[in-house]
């Protein structure tokens, strides 16, 4: 038995990370830790050997391993190293690496941000060997980091082998991670996970997910907005997204400027994107007009290991009229968090620095900011083969936020389990989704022309407001459109709902089942024997 990939870090807070690794033949967890008594060791001579006191362990049998340690100590280095041992009794060690807790609210720190890591392998290294060069405390995915297929995700970690065993990854949704079931398989996020915020030093940093539903009145928008507006005292407000509002070439994507006046309303400093492999750096912007005084700052920087020579890095014959520079490069940003300043600097993959932008605000005191998305433990997803809500848990499987939607063996229509959702109609509704019509990548325009058609059975108890189910699918450019039934409210028995797309359009990536509500909604509600069809 072997470890094929890792040890990883992801979803760092300042008490606890969650830490990842895969093996080749299904094995128990184990992750042995120390608190580091100076920090960076491993650069003194006659260092002390560590001894790995504290252990955190998980015995059910696994290839895809993540066990969070709790109880954490902020801004502190520790040591690890990961075990795995096989029913056999044959067992795998791994090196020891480190990683360093959130920091607290007044300290600085810095991140690595950079998109479309997926097509050249030797950049890709370079730029992540470079992050880690940096030290960053974590980095941050705009998005694209394995095309379309599962198995892609071995390019990643085979390029960042270097970063990942001590700086934790954070990430935004690509359009080819939307279809790639290694993004919820391999990455553990904050809840919901295909979006989320949290809370670093002085910095709230949102991240939001382009590929779904994020026009006004969507989950998301309703999401966004309580989130930004919970967060309005935040120091610093940093947002991620792959698809860019404003860029210099054709994948601009101007429907994602519906999120543009949340940006503005709640004083959103930094906005990130990718999608458009290039580097690309605009003016403050506000009502799509330069204000230098309100408005927010937009980077692209898609250049994290794509070939230049492709027609995603072409620039228009003149740059965007808001754009303060745009470069076909290779690159990473390299941000660095003061309480009172941020510096974004942009350097190639030979680690050149060709930008920079530098912001500041009047020193004052730094107040903790409440919590953030909540940092969960490793949701463990039940066994394969599982019927849940009609469809079986295998490659593909849903993603049940915790708090609202949880499996439900106990009440069902004939099925294993169903899916039940509560709400108390105070927090915005974060949708149960599942990938449905896509098969590894293989489909990208089998769909197009064709119309498809998404039952349900629902099930209301003492229901305010309305329960939906719906079909939404996205593309190359992000969300493209959403069928959703009309909504089921009040106390009924098993209701049939059903709705149906209109024609699909070409290269269409990925479609989704949403299990929702409506905002406000409150009561219980059960879903059970989903099915979708071609019409």
């Amino acid at each position: 038995m072997k470890i094929t990939v890792g040890p990883y870090l992801q979803n760092v807070a300042g008490d606890a990370v969650t830490v990842m690794w895969h093996t080749d033949a299904p094995a128990t967890s184990a992750v042995a830790y120390e608190e580091s008594a100076r920090l960076g060791w491993t650069a003194y001579a006659g260092r002390p050997v560590p001894t790995y006191p504290c252990l955190a362990e998980d015995r059910a049998l696994r290839t895809v391993h993540a066990v969070r340690l709790t109880g954490l100590t902020a801004e502190q280095e520790y040591f690890y190293r990961v075990a795995s041992v096989s029913p056999s009794g044959a067992s795998v060690k791994s090196a020891g690496a480190s990683f360093r807790t959130a920091v607290h609210a007044d300290s600085p720190f810095s991140f690595a941000t950079y998109g479309d890591s997926l097509r050249v392998h030797d950049v890709h290294r370079r730029n992540a060997d470079l992050a880690r060069a940096l030290r960053v405390d974590f980095c941050l995915g705009a998005g694209d980091h394995a095309q379309d297929e599962i198995g892609r995700f071995d390019d990643f970690f085979a390029c960042t082998a270097n970063l990942l065993p001590h700086t934790p990854w954070f990430a935004a949704m690509g359009n080819h991670d939307s279809p790639n079931e290694g993004f919820f398989r391999y990455f553990t996020f904050p809840e919901p996970q295909y979006w989320y915020s949290l809370n670093y030093g002085a910095a709230h940093i949102v991240v939001l997910n382009s590929n779904m539903d994020y026009r006004p009145g969507s989950e998301q928008w309703h999401w966004l907005e309580h989130d930004l507006k919970t967060f309005r005292q935040a120091r610093w407000k940093l947002v991620c997204l792959h698809h860019p509002p404003f860029c210099s070439n054709n994948c601009e994507i101007p429907a994602t400027r519906a999120l543009c006046p949340l940006f503005e309303r709640y004083g959103v400093d930094i906005v990130y994107t990718a999608h458009a492999t290039i580097y690309e750096r605009f003016h403050p912007l506000r009502g799509g007009q330069y204000d230098s005084a309100q408005g927010v700052r937009y980077f692209v920087s898609g250049g994290g290991g794509y070939d230049m020579s492709l027609s995603p890095s072409e620039l228009w014959d003149h740059r965007h009229p808001a754009s303060a520079l745009a470069r076909p490069v290779n690159h990473i940003l390299h941000t660095a968090v003061a309480p009172d300043a941020v510096r974004v600097q942009a350097l190639d993959s030979e680690g050149h620095l060709f930008d920079t932008l530098e912001l500041s605000k009047p020193p004052t005191p730094v107040v903790p900011p409440p919590a953030a998305s909540p940092q969960l433990p490793y949701h463990h997803p039940v066994p394969d083969g599982t019927v849940v809500a009609g469809m079986p848990e295998g490659a593909v499987r849903w993603v049940l936020p915790r708090g609202q939607f949880c499996r439900d063996a106990a009440v069902t229509r004939g099925s294993e389990a169903s899916i039940r959702w509560h709400g108390q109609g105070e927090q915005p509704v974060a949708p149960a989704v599942r990938r449905v019509l896509k098969d590894d990548g293989k489909l990208l325009d089998a769909a197009a022309g064709k119309r498809y058609a998404l039952e349900a059975w629902v099930l209301t108890e003492d229901v305010q407001g309305g329960i939906t189910v719906s079909l939404e699918w996205n593309g190359d450019m992000g969300f493209l459109g959403r069928a959703q039934s009309q909504p089921v409210g009040g106390t009924t028995g098993w209701t049939r709902v059903a709705v149906a797309t209109p024609a699909l359009p070409p290269y269409v990536y990925c479609c989704r089942v949403v299990l929702s509500a409506a905002p406000g909604t409150r009561g219980t509600a059960w879903f059970e024997d989903l099915a979708v069809t071609e019409v």
